[in-house]
């Protein structure tokens, strides 16, 4: 859920600013260098600190709300380049709106880009959530999480209990391997220059 909201709030921001250019641009670009000028995991780690509450849900809006950034810079490279095609040109020519030219004739055309971009920030969120449930500022204790497991796995591995660990660690291995052979699929089936 939170590479989802990252990568949409990543397009969305991308679109607008690539589309319009400007003075658009330019706030967009002051907001991105804004959340890019402080390390990613200090900034997620400093968030998580404020807010104190626990819980999935904030979990998510963390990292939603400050991982957009990468999917935000390479849409806004693409509608760059694609506003000034000629398909762009020809539907603005039979009076298609801007947001109709937007997302009804580019996006069809840079979604592959967000795809990938989810992919990775799946990578990332999983190994995010982790770290901040390891370090305490995750879920709450209770609550199923690889980070808690890792958590709860180091004082075992003392023991020699080493299944714990084993267990979270494949478990994590999977769901990444898999979810990025499906957003590679995904991407070659949406990818028009594929087709």
């Amino acid at each position: 859920m939170a590479a989802l909201l990252a990568t949409f709030l990543g397009t969305v921001f991308g679109a607008v600013s690539g589309y319009y250019g400007k003075w658009v641009d330019d706030v967009f670009n002051w907001f991105y260098s804004i959340f890019t000028s402080i390390p990613y995991l200090l900034l997620v780690l400093a968030v998580a600190a404020v807010l104190q509450k626990k819980g999935v849900l904030t979990i998510v809006l963390i990292l939603g709300l400050t991982g957009w950034t990468g999917t935000y810079r390479l849409v806004r490279a693409e509608y760059m380049k694609h506003k000034a095609r000629e398909y762009v040109m020809a539907a603005s020519a039979i009076g298609a709106s801007h947001w109709r030219r937007m997302f009804s004739h580019i996006f069809p055309n840079v979604s592959h880009v967000a795809l990938v971009q989810m992919s990775v920030l799946v990578v990332g969120f999983i190994k995010s959530e982790v770290i901040l449930s390891f370090l305490g500022f995750g879920v709450p204790v209770g609550t199923v999480s690889w980070g808690s497991m890792l958590n709860e796995a180091q004082n075992e591995l003392i023991l020699g209990k080493w299944w714990q660990l084993t267990a979270a660690s494949v478990a994590m291995a999977v769901l990444v391997t898999a979810f990025s052979l499906f957003t590679d699929a995904l991407r070659d089936a949406l990818d028009p220059k594929l087709k």
